[in-house]
């Protein structure tokens, strides 16, 4: 077996991680090989996984045991910190809302990620994180910063790789390497960045896929300390990650009436992005690739780390006829085409074109769709079986007008109001259309004196700044 190792840390990560691990327990092959998870007592599936949030935000989590013992070490600090009187005031337990055990749309009623998340995690695998220790004089973490001071402190006192992280590293008998999905912006951003360079330090050579969350609401676009503190994040992982997918609620302009997603709506947003990710992870369950492939493909060697994913529900793909007779500007044209009109982003990066691009498209379960650029419609890709996503009850219902084989309803084809399958086109690559974005953060890094940086000395931006400078000029020659 070749298993991958995944790590969520923050809010908006575990919103998109819950919805990810539904999409994948929805399969009817639920990963035979057990790549992205594993097999416990009683033949039960828990995800190979590592959680990472406050204490707060993991809400009716059913696996609670590792929280109560979150909440004990926090209080047994706050104690230390404090010799007065005490009272403790509890709340009370949150329960899952009915409209999601009935299997409704119940966008408005979600308070946690846990409430429609169904995965079982096994104890040890959780881990409440609190400031009140190392974070700011209010006890929380709310910038890159704190968040890797939280983490400094948490590891000088146990090593942060012992316990959950080694157990499921080495219980792997080839250890394909990690995929981590991480908010891009806060207190998690940094502690999910120091936690990697940790992972690297330990496993030099294993590959490294960071999707960073920058906000699953439309509202939460990069602005302030948001901007630089994504910057601040991505100048510090470019180092330690093999790619960074940058994933931000899309724009769904182009499938306007058939993808309707509340701008606000977290639980709706990240569905559509968790939708994104899994594409990836069919593939690597179904064996089809690896992560090793996906790397050296998509950053051409490794040259290029920063990497865009556009995905088209509902998707038709043509016969590229053009492939078939052996032009290969033609081919190209057709497929630049295809993902113009039909794909949507989920990156700030506006969609451009595939000349100059590298990397893969797949389809539905996983099945290859062939490089870009170089084969990027091979004759025997659209020979795919019929394999769509299926959506399980918890997904949100936002797909609409789509036939009963998970294609956009276009053709005639009677149409279901709420499909509970889809046909799934999706493309991880690498483009001069990332180049705009890193522009961005790097200028947020110009402002040396912003009261964002007092933590940092000079030299230290000055390092962050050249990061991203040498990502840039490699961009430029795209």
């Amino acid at each position: 077996m070749r298993e991958v190792v995944t790590l969520q840390f923050g809010e908006y990560a575990n919103y998109v991680g819950a919805h990810y691990w539904n999409l994948l327990h929805a399969c009817e092959d639920q990963d035979p090989e057990h790549v992205l998870f594993r097999e416990q007592n009683s033949r039960q599936i828990q995800p190979r996984a590592l959680v990472f949030d406050t204490a707060g935000n993991f809400g009716a989590l059913e696996q609670s045991e590792e929280l109560q013992s979150a909440g004990s070490d926090s209080a047994d600090k706050e104690r230390a910190l404090w010799s007065g009187p005490t009272e403790v005031h509890r709340q009370p337990l949150h329960t899952k809302n009915e409209s999601q055990h009935a299997g409704e749309d119940g966008s408005n009623r979600v308070r946690y990620w846990s409430d429609f998340g169904q995965a079982r995690f096994a104890p040890q695998t959780i881990t409440a994180v609190s400031g009140v220790e190392f974070g700011n004089s209010l006890g929380e973490m709310n910038t890159f910063q704190e968040g890797m001071r939280v983490f400094a402190g948490n590891d000088s006192r146990e090593d942060a790789l012992e316990g959950g992280s080694r157990v499921l590293a080495e219980e792997c008998d080839h250890l394909q390497g990690f995929q981590v999905l991480a908010d891009a912006f806060g207190g998690f951003a940094g502690y999910g960045s120091a936690f990697v360079a940790r992972i690297r330090d330990e496993y030099p050579k294993a590959p490294v896929l960071l999707y960073s969350i920058g906000g699953t609401q439309r509202s939460n676009r990069l602005q302030g300390t948001r901007l630089m503190d994504t910057a601040i994040a991505t100048a510090s992982n470019i180092e330690f990650v093999s790619i960074d997918v940058p994933l931000f609620a899309p724009s769904l302009a182009k499938l306007r009436g058939h993808v309707q997603v509340a701008g606000d709506n977290m639980y709706q947003t990240s569905g559509f992005m968790a939708l994104n990710i899994a594409q990836w992870s069919h593939s690597l369950q179904s064996g089809r690739h690896v992560l090793d492939e996906i790397v050296a493909l998509v950053t051409q060697q490794e040259h290029y780390n920063v990497a865009e994913a556009l995905l088209a529900p509902g998707l038709r793909m043509p016969t590229c006829a053009s492939s078939r007779n052996g032009s290969r500007n033609a081919a190209l044209d057709e497929a630049d085409e295809i993902v113009q009109k039909s794909f949507v982003g989920c990156s700030d990066a506006p969609i451009g074109g595939l000349r100059g691009a590298a990397g893969l498209m797949v389809a539905d379960r996983g099945t290859a769709m062939g490089a870009l650029v170089s084969e990027f419609c091979p004759p025997e890709a659209h020979a795919f079986e019929e394999a769509p996503v299926t959506l399980p009850w918890q997904f949100p219902k936002i797909f609409h007008r789509f036939d009963r084989h998970g294609f956009l309803g276009s053709t005639g084809d009677p149409v279901l109001k709420e499909p509970d399958r889809l046909r799934v086109a999706g493309v991880l690559r690498t483009s001069a259309a990332t180049l705009g974005y890193l522009q961005q953060l790097h200028g947020a890094l110009r402002a040396e004196q912003a009261a964002h940086f007092k933590d940092y000395e000079r030299d230290a931006v000055r390092d962050l700044r050249h990061a991203l400078d040498t990502t840039i000029d490699r961009y430029s020659l795209l």
